[in-house]
């Protein structure tokens, strides 16, 4: 197993077991998802390499957490399931879009 997906297995454990709510686990993917993405925008765009060499470690997204085993059917399981999150995200952000009073 790779660290960044022990790590990522671990939080997402740790998560369940404080907050014991689906919908917990559905924003911890996303907003974990989201700061790495903003994390490679920010080290391809803007920071200097030789200054945060460190930053060269962090994986890109979780997709690519989740595609550092080549397990075949596996990875395509995790992706489906990844995909179902997202949509379960964009359904939760639309109620609550929706249930808001302007």
């Amino acid at each position: 197993m790779t660290v960044q997906l022990l790590i990522f297995i671990l939080a997402l454990i740790a998560v369940i077991f404080f907050f014991k709510n689906f919908n917990a686990c559905v924003y911890f993917v996303v907003i974990v998802d989201i700061f790495l993405r903003v994390v490679t925008a920010l080290k391809l765009n803007y920071l200097r390499s030789d200054a945060f060499s460190f930053l060269g470690v962090i994986p890109g997204d979780v997709p690519s957490i989740l595609r550092s085993f080549d397990l075949g059917v596996f990875n395509e399981i995790l992706m489906i399931v990844y995909l179902i999150i997202y949509i379960i995200f964009e359904i939760l952000i639309i109620r609550l879009f929706i249930k808001r009073k302007f």
